[in-house]
């Protein structure tokens, strides 16, 4: 069993990255993006259920004052 987790930062969240990589792309000359979001994605492998892997989210994986994820079994 494989599941598939998202993790980003919150509406209103200060992305520093993504800021930065926004202002890169503005010097590279490409000036028509609005937006840059970073966020990680983990797969994990296992026999472990979704209140296992709500339990990995919540305890390790995001920090849900300042993120939020998504996660979802996979094939």
């Amino acid at each position: 069993m494989k599941w598939e987790v998202e993790v980003w930062y919150k509406p209103g969240v200060t992305d520093a990255v993504g800021d930065s990589v926004k202002k890169g792309i503005g010097d590279l000359g490409i000036t028509k993006i609005d937006e840059v979001k970073t966020g990680q994605v983990y797969i994990i492998k296992g026999k472990v259920n979704k209140k296992e892997i709500e339990k990995i989210c919540k305890g390790l994986l995001a920090n849900e004052i300042v993120q939020y994820y998504k996660m979802k079994k996979i094939s």
